[in-house]
């Protein structure tokens, strides 16, 4: 049964290759395709396999390693002249809108699913930090405002890194193996940033001189880019991560280095071909996710997790975001639009992981309502990406006119 659910995989990616334009154009993403793709898999071999969402957390460290290089390749292409002058957005959305949808997320997760404050929080960390990629058409989309794209981009880059020591602390109180105060989370924030600006700074620097002394005596082949950022987003997320760093702000801030310090004509080409392998493996991983969410999940579940799940794939993102832009001189049309476009994914997904390796009891309908809302929002903000993107090329085509 493995070979032909392989086949259907690989039928599937030639299919979506070929047909990429048409299938974009019926609103359908590469993500949507294959979560859809590995449903009806986990559906069709539901009597061979036997999935729960536990036996998937053998594939964390292919997911994080996955989002490091999806996060270094999004903040090695982050035009940083436009964001010099926009700073403004990314920074009031991580610092004022992403405590604020922390919060949120904790009391409806209180109030609607009954769980103890504790439990609340853990949930609505996991659902807080937000996927770019899911929302690539947007912003890719050159006729979109710069400083929106770049918004989202930044903050996409940023958010899960800072996410992940507030995660671990509350996860450690649930687990019963710290007694510490706030105060002691301030200091594993404090701590993580610091060793990953550290890291980053120090690879980065020896990676860019190597290269360029390699490119000057000759000795660098293009045929082998597609593992040149790979390797060195490896070396750097996890010695970041060794050192008890955030491995995702460091290969996030070393991809914004590399594209202010290593200017080449060729490095658009190394940072494409390390991002094509990069979304391999996460249609790979959608797959899997589809496959496991069609075993586990149901539809006729408590209807309060799936208002939940609805919820935090907008109300409770979209409202924060909104409250924080209030000082901003952006438009309506602009506030909504980043408001919108916080998608929820391979961040969500290694926290939910990370919950359920740590074995606690209780927790798993938090995974299964974190699994609800991936689930719908890749839906939702996967249909919405063309038709939002598509508003702002006519928008900018009426303009020339």
């Amino acid at each position: 049964m493995t070979d032909y659910a392989l086949a259907c995989v690989g039928i599937a990616i030639f299919i979506y290759s070929i047909s990429v334009r048409q299938i974009k154009r019926a609103e359908l993403t590469g993500s949507i395709w294959f979560v859809s793709l590995g449903a009806l898999l986990g559906w069709w071999f539901k009597d061979e396999w036997q999935f729960q969402i536990q036996d998937s957390t053998f594939v964390l460290p292919i997911i994080e390693l996955t989002l490091a290089i999806v996060l270094f390749s999004d903040a090695a292409k982050t035009r940083l002249r436009v964001l010099f002058h926009s700073y403004q957005l990314p920074l009031l959305m991580l610092l004022v809108a992403l405590p604020i949808t922390m919060i949120l997320g904790t009391l409806l997760a209180h109030w609607l699913l009954t769980l103890s404050w504790l439990y609340a929080a853990l949930l609505a960390v996991i659902i807080s930090p937000t996927d770019a990629a899911l929302c690539k058409g947007f912003i890719t989309q050159k006729q979109a405002p710069a400083n929106l794209r770049e918004a989202v981009n930044i903050e996409s880059g940023l958010n899960d890194g800072l996410c992940i020591p507030v995660f671990v602390f509350l996860l450690a109180i649930a687990g019963g193996q710290t007694q510490s105060s706030w105060f002691g989370l301030v200091g594993l924030f404090f701590k993580e940033v610091s060793i990953a600006l550290l890291v980053a700074a120090i690879l980065t620097a020896g990676s860019i001189t190597a290269i360029k002394a390699a490119h000057k005596r000759h000795m660098f082949a293009l045929n082998s880019s597609p593992f040149l950022f790979i390797g060195i987003v490896i070396a750097i997320f996890s010695i970041t991560e060794s050192f008890d760093g955030s491995g995702f702000i460091a290969v996030f801030v070393s991809g914004l280095l590399f594209d202010r310090f290593y200017q080449h004509s060729f490095k658009e080409e190394l940072i494409e071909d390390s991002e094509h392998i990069a979304d391999f493996a996460s249609l790979l991983i959608w797959v899997l996710f589809g496959m496991v969410v069609s075993q586990t999940l149901s539809f006729s579940d408590n209807l309060y997790e799936w208002l939940y799940a609805l919820l935090a794939a907008s109300v409770i993102r979209i409202i924060p975001v909104l409250l924080s832009l209030i000082p901003s001189q952006l438009s309506i049309e602009g506030k909504l639009t980043l408001a919108w476009f916080g998608p929820k994914g391979l961040a969500s997904v290694i926290l939910t992981l990370m919950l359920l390796q740590a074995n606690i009891e209780g927790t798993q309908l938090i995974a299964h309502v974190a699994a609800y809302t991936i689930l719908l929002s890749v839906f939702l903000h996967g249909v919405s990406t063309r038709s939002i993107s598509l508003r702002f090329f006519q928008k900018h085509r009426k303009a020339k006119q």
